[in-house]
């Protein structure tokens, strides 16, 4: 039996970067090509930030991309935590600055109260093209977070939703920022290319024997052969 993902690795970080880059602007060309448009969906943490920096000179017809966030902390745009901040600060300049964006934070402090705006919002992130996924040490992906408040109606194959509304029990993982806004398991199920950064052989020992109701366990077997890990030391 084959393990149903492709899994690469790499000799440091900045070629996991440039690989990676390369790798999400040509799955991007071909959905538009293939279909006129593409969406794209970005995570935060400190390595994507070079792999968008990259990805917003590559020479797509941005125009044509819809932009989202695969999970948000429930902060202001103007918050150091904000992946959305960071994602307009690395990806949305350059050629890329004629993508559409669409945030996932709105106004109000509660997010479970949100969830039926923001789906509506994020009915496109159900088609995924490419979806730029990080992981914990706790095997955590995207916001899902055992134990979290949410986090059943996050991880449900089942549910209609898109999006959930999440808040994390507080650890060094977490760091204070416990409200957060995340895309559902059938977003991963139905994304049609996902890529996994990992980075250092701790998360690697995770991703390999993380128990089979483990967070990215669930992302894994919801992906399927879509997915592709991407690792370096």
């Amino acid at each position: 039996m084959t393990q149903g993902y492709v899994f690469k690795s790499f000799d440091d970080k900045a070629a996991l970067q440039q690989a990676s880059a390369d790798w999400i602007a040509a799955r991007l060309d071909d959905a538009i090509k293939r279909r006129g448009s593409a969406i794209f969906m970005g995570s935060g943490g400190r390595t994507p930030g070079p792999i968008y920096e990259t990805l917003s000179q590559a020479n797509l017809d941005w125009a044509k991309v819809q932009v989202g966030l695969c999970d948000e902390r429930w902060v202001d745009s103007d918050h150091s935590a904000s992946n959305g901040a960071m994602l307009e600060r690395t990806l949305l300049q350059n050629k890329a600055a004629a993508a559409d964006y669409v945030p996932m934070k709105i106004r109000g402090d509660d997010p479970f109260a949100a969830v039926a705006v923001v789906n509506d919002f994020y009915l496109d992130a159900g088609l995924t093209d490419v979806m730029l996924l990080g992981m914990g040490p706790d095997a955590h992906t995207l916001s899902w977070f055992a134990g979290a408040r949410g986090y059943e109606a996050a991880v449900d194959p089942d549910t209609t939703s898109i999006v959930a509304a999440i808040e994390a029990i507080e650890s060094e993982v977490t760091g204070p920022n416990l409200l957060r806004m995340t895309l559902t398991q059938p977003c991963v199920a139905y994304a049609r290319n996902v890529l996994l950064l990992i980075t250092g052989a701790d998360k690697r020992d995770v991703f390999e024997t993380a128990p089979a109701d483990a967070p990215v366990s669930l992302m894994k077997r919801a992906a399927g052969d879509a997915l592709t890990v991407y690792y370096c030391d």
